[in-house]
Formats: C-alpha cells, structure tokens, sequence
C-alpha cells in the first residue's frame, strides 16, 4: 500500500490507522480540517448510522490488515460465544492473532511488517513454525524467533542492546530466553474504532 494512498484512507476515515500517519504532521493536519469538513460525507450531507457503521468496520480491516471475509468470521464467532460478551470475544479474537502478538511485543515495528515476518517463517510457536498470520495465541504458548532468522539485521539489532519492549501490558517478553507470551486476557490496545458499533453494522 503506497504512502499516499495510507494517507487517503486514514484521512477519509478519520483516524491514524497506520505507522506513518501518527505523525505530528499528520495530527496537526487533522486538527486544522473545520468541524463542518470533518463532519460530512462525499455527498456533502451528515454520515447516516449505516456510514458511521461502515466507517468503523473499515477501520479495524485497515488497523490489523484483515479482509472483510475474516472479520466476518470472527463477528460470527463473537456473537456464537455464550460464555462472554460478544464485545470480548471480538476484541480477543483480534489482539490474539499471531501477527498483532508479534507487533505488540516489539518483534516487529508494524503489523503489516509483522504479518510478512510471520508469512515468511520467522517466528516459532511452542518450538513449531507458524506461517499463518491469523493464529489465535493461546496464553499457554511461547513465541519465539526461529534460530536461522537470528542472523538478519532487524533481529541482531533488536536482541543485541535489548530494545525489544512490549507496546501493551497483556504480553510479556523474556529477553535473556529470547521468549515472548500472552501474559494476560488481551484487550484492545487502540481506541481509535467501537466494537459496539462494528457489531451493529453486521447485525443489519
């Protein structure tokens, strides 16, 4: 996705959905557009509920990359859940997904680049390599960098002066065994988009 497209997306949907647009330039830009501006759709008239909906839908399938089939997936799978709110169970389905436990540890410095690291075999789990970005982090299970992807730059430098530090309190990261978990119930660490409302729009 080229940088000015991410630009266009975050602006349309007001909010800093990716790495390069939590600049300060970005926010000052953001704060400068008029209320009036802000506050209306392509046609010019006030967002309908259904545009507000939508609005947040797309802004959690750009924040975690997703497509609209897997978000589908796992609304259906929040909403099946008994034992929980509907809310939870989507807001974990979403944290847990082994490119964002990647991400949130500081393994990776973005979640797209995460989701490639992950693609592309970096990463262990429970000593076995996971290729598939949406794996779902049990709390029991251990991540950790495969032993022939030590070697690149990215890790030698992040392991080397310990820089590696989790973004949110709910995982963890061993740096003398080179081991990271899901240390607590994950909960959404962005509050840029509502689950309330992402559940609204699919339940139409």
């Amino acid at each position: 996705m080229k940088k000015v497209k991410k630009y266009k997306i975050s602006r349309r949907l007001q909010a800093p959905l990716f790495e390069k647009c939590q600049s300060q330039k970005f926010v000052l830009r953001e704060q400068q557009r008029t209320p009036k501006r802000r506050g209306r759709g392509r046609g010019g008239g006030i967002l309908s509920d259904y545009a507000k909906q939508l609005a947040e839908k797309q802004k959690v399938r750009y924040l975690y990359g997703i497509s609209e089939r897997v978000l589908k997936n796992y609304v259906k799978k929040a909403v099946s859940v008994r034992d929980s709110s509907a809310e939870d169970t989507l807001g974990e389905l979403l944290e847990r997904r082994l490119d964002n436990v990647v991400y949130q540890i500081g393994l990776a410095p973005t979640r797209r680049m995460a989701r490639q690291m992950v693609s592309h075999g970096h990463f262990l789990v429970n000593n076995r390599k996971i290729t598939v970005p949406s794996y779902q982090v049990c709390d029991s299970d251990i991540i950790s960098i495969r032993e022939g992807s030590l070697r690149i730059p990215l890790f030698e430098s992040m392991l080397s002066g310990s820089f590696i530090r989790p973004r949110v309190g709910w995982v963890s990261w061993n740096a003398r065994s080179r081991q990271g978990a899901v240390s607590e119930k994950p909960v959404i660490s962005d509050d840029i988009f509502s689950i309330p409302i992402i559940l609204e729009y699919y339940s139409r």
